[in-house]
């Protein structure tokens, strides 16, 4: 055989086929991972992102009032209308309406279904009920992430949906939960333990393998200190169900 029939020669119909193969095998196991991996990249900067606009704000509530006033048991006070007035909301309940208003904005939102029921999910991605206590994020900003927050069950909640429309709508997600102490004047992560009646430090409100209805309410801890709350020997974020 000369030196040209041994360059003409090029793979045969098999070989081709398995190569195809192997490469599509080969992308199966990896690609979902990839995704995955990049959606958690996202979750994770809009939450550092998010986060750090909600600390600014709240340091200048701190230094512009000695003492705000924040006794009302709405979001009526000046703390709520502090942050809402620095923040730039562009959809939230019809006040007059409040019933109706919050489940048009709740099921616009994503949060409930047509029939009113919760579309949340827990830190394990598993549907569940929306906390009653902290309520939903039904302000909506220009950049596209949700907030919300009023003073119920002796806690001043605010609650960020890092992504707003997006989901997954899920707790320690994109959805998470803090707490304003009106003693220190700063913002709380809930699982901080730094509260007996509200701190959600125990392992059951953030681990994937808790079967708690509201797994996930304790992980804003966690994402703050960006520690995983099942291997130490990762972070946060790497470790997201």
């Amino acid at each position: 055989m000369n030196l040209k029939s041994k360059l003409q020669k090029g793979f045969t119909l098999a070989e081709t086929l398995i190569t195809l193969g192997i490469i599509g095998i080969v992308a199966a196991m990896t690609i979902p991972t990839l995704v995955a991996n990049y959606q958690k990249q996202l979750l994770e900067t809009a939450f550092k992102k998010q986060y750090a606009t909600l600390l600014q704000v709240i340091s200048m509530l701190s230094f512009e009032f000695s003492n705000p006033d924040i006794t009302a048991t709405n979001d009526q006070n000046e703390l709520y209308e502090f942050l809402y007035e620095h923040l730039q909301i562009i959809e939230q309940p019809d006040p007059d309406d409040p019933f109706d208003g919050n489940n048009r904005v709740a099921k616009n939102m994503g949060y409930l279904d047509k029939d009113g029921n919760s579309k949340l999910k827990s830190y394990s991605l598993k549907t569940v009920d929306f906390p009653r206590c902290p309520q939903l994020p039904l302000k909506a900003l220009s950049n596209g992430t949700h907030i919300g927050g009023m003073y119920n069950c002796y806690v001043y909640w605010i609650i960020l949906d890092t992504n707003g429309r997006k989901g997954p709508n899920a707790f320690g997600h994109d959805l998470f939960y803090f707490g304003y102490d009106g003693n220190t004047k700063t913002l709380r992560a809930l699982g901080d333990g730094a509260y007996g009646y509200w701190n959600f430090a125990a392992t059951s409100y953030c681990s994937k393998n808790s079967t708690n209805e509201q797994n996930g309410l304790g992980c804003t801890n966690w994402a703050v200190k960006n520690k995983c709350p099942d291997d130490d020997t990762k972070t946060y974020w790497e470790c997201l169900p």
